[in-house]
């Protein structure tokens, strides 16, 4: 999961580097409201913890789609059709990433 906000200016996409999964653990790290720098006009901008929203990461899960090719390969090898079970690898890979992006995105924090 990767969290992104819109640059007001240029309108485009400025990613936000954190590790919170929740945005109340964003909000612990960042605080209620926080400067975000856009890397394409250079905009300094204030931008509240409702504002961040995050987004699907797709490294994860093309590292999903590899994992279960890798061990479809090595299972087919020495089970035969039983190793295609593992095809599963990356539907797991990808619930994971939809459920985290749904329990972050659908979590408001009251604005004072």
């Amino acid at each position: 999961m990767k969290l992104t906000t819109r640059c007001s200016s240029c309108k485009k996409d400025v990613r936000i580097k954190s590790s919170a999964s929740t945005r109340p653990e964003l909000q612990m790290e960042k605080g209620n409201e926080f400067t975000v720098n856009c890397q394409n006009c250079g905009k300094l901008e204030k931008k509240h913890v409702n504002d961040i929203r995050a987004e699907i990461n797709n490294q994860i899960i093309f590292i999903g789609i590899g994992i279960g090719i890798l061990s479809a390969v090595i299972l087919w090898s020495m089970f035969g059709a039983v190793g295609t079970i593992s095809v599963t690898i990356p539907i797991i890979f990808w619930y994971q990433q939809m459920d985290a992006i749904k329990g972050f995105n659908s979590y408001k924090i009251r604005r004072k």
